[in-house]
């Protein structure tokens, strides 16, 4: 992994019953984002799933609407990092299976919003024969709150110059070379602050060639099944835009997933709180009238699926 440091917005209906919480009647103007940085802007392909951290200006993150990145046009699920102002956006391992180049955009909702003017590149390179390869991470997880953690990273084609990367960042001086089949490398103060994953990978000093990353587990307390009370809006017409729903309930946790009738169709998701997450319906979902069962999705460890709730596309 490499170190360097649209798409539509959500129907005016949506965007009007979302901000009726605000309690004005003058609606805000949402700002257009402005992309400056992603981290990593590239990776080997075949590598695992990892986060995209994305730095920019006019991002949003509230009952009022939240701003989403897209992937080559598709949404993906976003946080927005009040403290920070980055995004965090999940990217899963079928996105960068396969070389090529992805076109990154974040999206804000109406009024106003809209894609950002400029696009991020993020390129999937190919594995070459002389790139090193991870076979295996000892340990393979830590529980968050651990302090500083020794890994010792097991591959090939490693050489003394190389160093390891933790999500997409240069860990060079934590960094120590064994022998052409094992490095170690010693996590930093606040690695493990939080429970998540954590991308590495083995590149050469001028962080070019780099291995497909492979994920560390930062193990945290088992997530509750999550309970859903109700969304908003519960009902919008066929042929609306992408819509921001607003959904209801008690457990959500940042890693929440909104599903449209069952596992099989994951909603791009964003977390608010554990009593509130937004869930992006592309326009294809809505195109014509019917039902469609809402629920949500906690991973392990615990978690569980909550009951569904019907949500309405009327004629």
């Amino acid at each position: 992994m490499r170190f360097l440091r649209f798409a539509a917005s959500a129907s005016m209906a949506g965007a009007l019953l979302l901000l009726a919480s605000c309690g004005n009647n003058a609606l805000p103007f949402n700002q257009t984002p402005v992309i400056n940085l992603i981290i990593p802007s590239n990776i080997t392909a075949g590598s695992e799933g990892f986060t995209l951290f994305v730095s920019g200006t006019g991002f949003m993150g509230g009952p009022s609407g939240v701003s989403f990145a897209y992937w080559n046009g598709s949404p993906r699920s976003t946080n927005f990092n009040p403290s920070t102002g980055e995004l965090t956006v999940a990217i899963p391992a079928s996105d960068v299976a396969s070389p090529g180049q992805a076109q990154v955009t974040v999206v804000n909702p109406a009024p106003g919003g809209g894609p950002s003017q400029a696009s991020f590149t993020f390129t999937i390179v190919p594995v070459q024969a002389s790139y090193p390869v991870i076979s295996s991470l000892s340990p393979s997880s830590a529980p968050y709150g651990n302090g500083t953690t020794k890994i010792t990273i097991t591959g090939s084609n490693f050489v003394v110059s190389d160093v390891v990367t933790w999500n997409g960042g240069d860990r060079a001086s934590s960094t120590t070379y064994l022998d052409q089949n094992h490095v170690d490398l010693q996590t930093s103060p606040g690695d493990l602050a939080t429970p998540g994953t954590a991308s590495i990978s083995v590149s050469d000093p001028g962080l070019v060639n780099a291995s497909p990353s492979v994920n560390f587990i930062i193990t945290g307390p088992s997530n509750p099944v999550p309970a859903l009370n109700g969304f908003a809006p519960s009902k919008v017409t066929a042929g609306s835009s992408d819509l921001q729903l607003l959904v209801n309930g008690s457990g959500f946790v940042p890693t929440s997933t909104v599903l449209w009738n069952g596992a099989g169709n994951p909603l791009a998701t964003s977390y608010l709180s554990s009593s509130q997450i937004i869930a992006l319906i592309p326009a294809a979902d809505l195109a014509a009238a019917g039902t469609a069962e809402i629920s949500v999705s906690n991973p392990a460890p615990g978690g569980g699926t909550s009951t569904s709730i019907s949500f309405t596309v009327t004629p």
